[in-house]
């Protein structure tokens, strides 16, 4: 399998097999600590071979360099499905509401699939630069 797609963004959606991926970014930036950021939404688009098709384990976890966890791993399913061609794709989307950012810091944001790590990105959260407001 490759993942073609794994990313943080504003908002995600999978329709019919099209994924939709609006603003994506790998940074937070807040005034205070601690903080909540209202939706950060997870989108992965995963390619799969014919002989890979059926049902896969998935999960993603949110760690820091300490190995503490943002959110507790957030585990499911994808069951792939193929018509024709050599490969298939599964769309994963979650939405992370009222995120509870603790600290400043870098966090790892991994993609296993069936106990296997696939893909990873980074999330930065951070304090705006003296003098600069947040958006």
């Amino acid at each position: 399998m490759t993942v073609e797609v794994l990313t943080l963004c504003d908002f995600a959606q999978d329709m019919m097999g099209k994924l939709t991926v609006v603003g994506c970014f790998d940074a937070v930036t807040v005034r205070d600590f601690p903080a909540t950021h209202p939706l950060l939404c997870v989108a992965a688009r995963i390619r799969f071979p014919v002989y890979e098709l059926g049902a896969h384990q998935v999960s993603v976890d949110i760690t820091d360099a300490d190995g503490a966890q943002l959110v507790p791993p957030l585990k499911g399913e994808l069951n792939v499905n193929g018509i024709g061609g050599d490969s298939a794709c599964a769309n994963m989307t979650l939405n992370l509401f009222n995120l509870r950012l603790e600290h400043e810091g870098s966090w790892r944001v991994s993609l296993a699939i069936d106990g296997q790590e696939r893909a990873h990105i980074p999330l930065f959260v951070r304090r705006p630069p003296a003098g600069r407001q947040t958006h």
